[in-house]
């Protein structure tokens, strides 16, 4: 049986020594606290970091601001706004402040990428915010205009704000994993998407020059041929090699009998083009082997269940892992709200997984005219919304597997009674829907194997 241990008071020691020792007990105890705040504020050196091209403006904070319209004017008075560059000098400046955390804004992979490396070299934690709270933040705060000052205070602050947490208590930071494996992924896939907008843009020139000097080419189709990783009418004209289909085609053209040849400058065109595509072709090769890994396997299973190719898929992967992210101890977070005396099921999980694929957003309504604004990555709705105009609207010469045919007839039912691009944004809804539980299926089933 238990027994309440008593106080043993020492013999000899007075009521009075009593109360004084007690009094003295709380005063410490006091002290003590005071110390652990202070030493948290002091030793919590925040820098906000609004990065841009080659520079970066910083802002440090300790605490939150009691006025933190009234701090600015200081901060700005007194030129505690630090411009820095991408150099050693910079670099020099911000780890004088001594920083103990980073807050940053996912704007433009390589602009953060140099300070992100900066961090990770010298083991600073780095806390991300999405744009959409940033700009919230920013107007709760009073700040009417975007100064790349008012940004980076607004960063440091978000990391002292008591009121930037979501429902679960914790801080609305950006939950970015900087796995070495996914930096890689995302660097490899924006390095094609750079050069294949290059190639574009050389192409409609390349075009408007054939228009003249061949003009039965220019409107031949240009795609990369898979196996030879160039177009094969861009490298006939670039090196002017032997090709039986296309030195017939230039025979027959109405530009020789004018006397028009083809240019050295289309020439010298059409090789940079091919060069362009030879590196779009080895980049192509190397994601391909990275996706491959082992730690990548169930999100593969679930890809290939889509038929999603490989731009589709990487992009979707680095995004997206880990799909833990998206769950709250391991499980989505589903809430029961009462709407017109009926409980409503509101799966907040799957509404972050589909934010992350730029399907979140806003309604604005103005007397009887309601707009819809869309939020979050573009370039992932983007590539989804044109892997569904390529898979699931066609109708002849595709083959589809369980849940493509789903999806297809889906579409091919909202068709007769919504018009335009509407019908394919809402199968985007239904294909990021059928995504999510089909990894989280998967990630579970890995689980209790």
């Amino acid at each position: 049986m238990l027994t309440e241990r008593k106080r043993i008071i020492p013999l000899g020691v007075s009521q009075a020594d009593q109360r004084s020792t007690a009094r003295f007990m709380n005063e410490y105890s006091y002290i003590k606290d005071a110390l652990i705040t202070y030493t948290h504020y002091m030793f919590n050196r925040i820098i906000g970091l609004d990065v841009g091209r080659g520079s970066a403006v910083l802002c440090c904070l300790h605490e939150f601001p009691t006025n933190i319209q009234k701090h600015y004017r200081e901060l700005k008075n007194t030129k505690q706004f630090y411009k820095i560059d991408c150099s050693r000098v910079g670099v020099d400046k911000l780890l004088s402040l001594e920083p103990t955390g980073i807050v940053l804004e996912p704007t433009g992979h390589w602009y953060s990428q140099f300070w992100v490396t900066v961090a990770d070299k010298y083991g600073i934690p780095i806390y991300w915010i999405g744009h959409n709270d940033l700009e919230k933040v920013r107007g709760s705060y009073g700040f009417t205009n975007k100064r790349d000052e008012e940004d980076a205070l607004c960063l440091a602050a978000s990391y002292f704000d008591d009121r930037f947490i979501d429902i679960h208590g914790q801080k609305r930071f950006l939950n970015l994993i900087q796995s070495v494996a996914i930096t890689r992924l995302r660097e490899l896939f924006h390095e094609k998407e750079q050069l294949q907008k290059l190639r574009s843009g050389l192409i409609s020139q390349l075009r408007q020059r054939l228009s003249y000097e061949f003009p039965e080419a220019a409107r031949h189709t240009m795609n990369i041929s898979d196996q030879r990783s160039y177009t094969p009418i861009i490298y006939w004209l670039a090196f002017n090699h032997s090709n039986t289909r296309y030195d017939n085609k230039y025979k027959l053209s109405i530009a020789p009998e004018l006397g028009i040849e083809i240019s050295t400058y289309t020439r010298s065109h059409a090789k940079i083009i091919v060069g362009l595509e030879m590196r779009i072709g080895v980049i192509l090769e190397t994601i391909t082997e990275e996706i491959s890994q082992k730690e990548f396997d169930d999100y593969n299973a679930v890809f290939d269940r889509f038929n999603f190719g490989l731009n589709v898929r990487t992009l979707l992967l680095f995004n997206l892992y880990p799909f833990e992210k998206f769950l709250v101890a391991g499980k989505p977070w589903v809430e029961y709200e009462r709407k017109s005396g009926k409980l409503q099921k509101r799966d907040r999980s799957l509404r972050k997984f589909q934010a992350f694929m730029g399907l979140s957003y806003s309604y604005k309504q103005s007397g009887d005219k309601v707009k819809r604004k869309f939020h979050g990555n573009s370039m992932i709705r983007s590539h989804l919304y044109i892997w569904a105009v390529c898979v699931l609207s066609r109708t002849k010469n595709i083959k589809h597997n369980q849940l493509t045919q789903e999806l297809s007839d889906r579409y091919t039912e909202l068709r007769k009674s919504v018009k335009g691009k509407d019908a394919l944004t809402r199968i985007l809804f239904k294909l990021t829907r059928m995504l999510f539980y089909e990894l989280l299926k998967q990630i579970n089933q890995v689980r209790i194997d």
